[in-house]
């Protein structure tokens, strides 16, 4: 769920992004697909970065 919450914001904000990036850029027809596909990216890096500073169970319990 917390993976579905990333997807969403990160969409959310780099659709705001592009269109403030475009309307400084004098207007013009929107690309809605570029930030989506940037949003997925974004996603699965924080994906992958929280697997590799996840402690592993079996880490945690030789600890205590």
């Amino acid at each position: 769920m917390k993976y579905l919450a990333v997807l969403f914001w990160s969409i959310v904000l780099l659709q705001m992004i592009n269109f403030v990036l475009n309307s400084l850029n004098g207007g013009g027809a929107l690309n809605y697909v570029t930030p989506i596909f940037g949003a997925i990216a974004f996603t699965i890096i924080i994906v992958l970065f929280d697997m590799v500073i996840k402690p592993k169970k079996h880490d945690t319990k030789e600890q205590h």
